[in-house]
């Protein structure tokens, strides 16, 4: 069993309705499964904030996703294994003034 701490940008609380919330699964899971978790329990509108209009394999250029301080993206980053007690951040990057 694993317990995972999520927090949410802005672009994301309008769908989650939270900032912070605490998830324990039965299993370890990878990242791309973590998604396919919020797929189901916020629908589509998760998919749309997190990847490319235009291309639908990249992320959208302007998130950001943190796990446990740690900021990248490289060829592996879906399959990322979480584990308990994992810390993640989904943001947007935003700019301007």
């Amino acid at each position: 069993m694993i317990s995972l701490k999520l927090h949410y940008g802005p672009a994301f609380t309008p769908l989650t309705k939270k900032t912070d919330e605490e998830l324990t699964f039965n299993k370890e899971l990878k990242l791309n499964e973590l998604f396919e978790f919020f797929y189901e329990k916020y629908g589509d509108g998760f998919k749309e904030i997190l990847w490319d209009k235009n291309n639908i394999e990249e992320f959208h250029k302007q998130l950001v996703i943190i796990i446990n301080g740690r900021t990248y993206r490289d060829d592996n980053f879906l399959y990322t294994p979480l584990k308990d007690g994992d810390d993640l951040f989904f943001l947007y990057v935003y700019f301007g003034g």
